[in-house]
């Protein structure tokens, strides 16, 4: 897989996905919430941080962990996809 076809799938969706996997809690994330409500914790915030470096985007622990919500998160991302 490329670094454009990966860019292109980590949207949204792929993320809210990928931090459901991440929590403890089953049912449907608020994106405006706290992820750390749902019982995140800084190791999975770093395992995430990895992951994403992995798939191309580049953002520090510190960037995640400043507004852990996934609409946050999802614009950070989408401002390094496109830098």
């Amino acid at each position: 897989m490329t670094t454009t076809t990966t860019l292109a799938t980590t949207d949204f969706d792929w993320l809210e996905t990928h931090v459901s996997t991440l929590i403890e809690d089953e049912g449907p994330i608020d994106p405006a919430e706290s992820l750390i409500y749902y019982g995140l914790d800084s190791l999975r915030v770093m395992k995430l941080a990895g992951e994403l470096k992995e798939r191309g985007i580049t953002v520090s622990f510190e960037e995640l962990a400043k507004d852990p919500t996934l609409h946050a998160w999802s614009a950070l991302i989408d401002a390094r996809k496109n830098s």
